[in-house]
């Protein structure tokens, strides 16, 4: 009794320090949005710095969050569970290896955008590229290790590292901001970047290091026979249709990106802050022990809180938007924008939601099962996308109108798969 009791009582301090070092970190991206849109508002610089960045966030989140530990948290719970110490010197240098190759893709793609995009200081996009390459490519190394943490229970190191790394690098914008500002509008976008870049080479020497440098007797190796690709990218849907709702909104070079990317802040709060961290220790509990019940009532939990978190932004979005964002650059217009998207986007985000949660089942079942079956989930997806991007470019609807179609198609899709998914676990289970 004793020992239930325990680990009931552990796992809600685990879910209290990431809840509460979600909401600091989420205060910081408020403070970090509220500089942004005060020096930016929906110019077309920003508006052009996010389209760029919308490659390198898509192959991040297809590496990051969910999908990575869908991925190498089971693995690494059931080793923690035999050894305290690991020797992660393997790790390391499929962590480096990897994430070099994931720096050349991202430039790659990363260019043929700005020469799509053809703007007129093309060296400065060039050289925000490199930057942004170099911080995709080091999020994924320290995700690793960052997932590594959390499998083996150590959440309030990972809370404190995470929310060291946003806090450093948000109380550096303002002053970087400014100072490439005295060379000309343009460059200021600069510091945007390099203070990003701080952010997680802060992470990356503090915490990181110190977790390479233990040396356990037992030895771990990472390879890339341990990542599903199919996985990668269905444990990691929602950013990834979140993204694809982004590119959309930004293909007609104007500014409604702008507004589509603050909408999305604003209920990507709700599911980083609730929704990611309940699915987070739901993964690692089931990992362990099989309790559908548990799994029933996280869905349910997760739909309610996440209808109440809509029902609000349907009645008070226009205030939401002004409270936060309207100041400096970013004016009244700005404001009942990015509102009217905010309304449009919300309903889409309770299937969001809800998949998210019915997925953690399927990622729990064995590894020769997922890499058989998973791709056939992942093809509806993907032909769903290309003929959207094919219907868009031949119909001339406005940029909005095309993204709000990308991310309610996507969504209610993903919705139906994750049904699919969980009655396949279900059905694997009772065999």
């Amino acid at each position: 009794m004793f020992k239930k009791d325990h680990i009931s009582l552990s796992t809600v301090i685990d879910f209290c320090y990431m809840f509460f070092s979600t909401l600091i970190k989420k205060g910081f991206g408020f403070i970090r949005e509220l500089i942004l849109a005060f020096f930016f508002g929906s110019s077309i610089i920003y508006a052009n710095y996010l389209l760029l960045k919308t490659v390198s966030d898509f192959i991040s989140q297809i590496t990051l969050g969910n999908a990575l530990q869908a991925n190498i948290m089971p693995k690494f719970v059931k080793l923690y569970e035999k050894h305290k110490i690991l020797n992660l010197n393997n790790v390391y240098d499929f962590s480096k290896v990897f994430s070099l190759k994931l720096f050349f893709l991202i430039q790659f793609l990363q260019i043929l955008l700005i020469l799509f995009l053809s703007p007129e200081n093309i060296i400065l996009y060039i050289i925000v590229s490199l930057i942004l390459g170099f911080i995709a490519s080091l999020n994924f190394f320290n995700a690793i290790f960052m997932t590594i943490l959390q499998a083996r229970g150590d959440f309030k190191k990972f809370s404190i590292a995470t929310t060291f790394n946003i806090t450093i690098s948000t109380i550096l914008l303002y002053p970087l901001i400014l100072l490439f500002k005295i060379i000309s509008y343009s460059t200021s976008i600069m510091g945007v970047v390099i203070s990003r870049l701080v952010g997680v080479l802060s992470l990356a020497f503090l915490y990181v290091k110190p977790l390479i440098n233990e040396k356990g007797k037992h030895s771990v190796s990472l390879t890339l026979k341990d990542f599903n690709f199919s996985i990668l990218i269905l444990g990691n849907i929602t950013n990834i249709i979140m993204l694809l709702g982004r590119l959309v909104a930004g293909l007609d070079g104007g500014n409604n990106i702008v507004f589509y990317t603050y909408a999305v802040i604003i209920l990507n709060i709700f599911f980083t802050s609730i929704v990611v961290n309940i699915n987070t220790l739901l993964l690692k509990f089931i990992s362990v022990k099989k309790n559908i019940n548990v799994v029933l009532a996280t869905t349910l939990l997760t739909a309610i809180l996440g209808g109440f978190f809509i029902y609000l932004i349907l009645f008070f979005s226009k205030e939401i938007i002004e409270f936060i964002f309207e100041r400096g650059n970013f004016i009244y217009e700005d404001t009942i924008a990015t509102s009217n998207y905010l309304k449009d986007l919300s309903w889409s985000f309770i299937l969001i939601f809800i998949s998210s949660s019915l997925f953690q089942t399927y990622f729990t079942l064995p590894e020769n099962y997922l890499k058989k079956n998973t791709y056939k989930l992942i093809l509806p997806l993907f032909f769903a996308t290309i003929f959207l991007l094919c219907f868009f470019l031949l119909n001339d609807y406005t940029a909005k109108l095309n993204s709000i179609i990308m991310i309610y198609s996507l969504s209610s899709l993903s919705f139906l798969i994750a049904v699919l998914a969980f009655f396949k676990y279900l059905r694997h289970e009772s065999k």
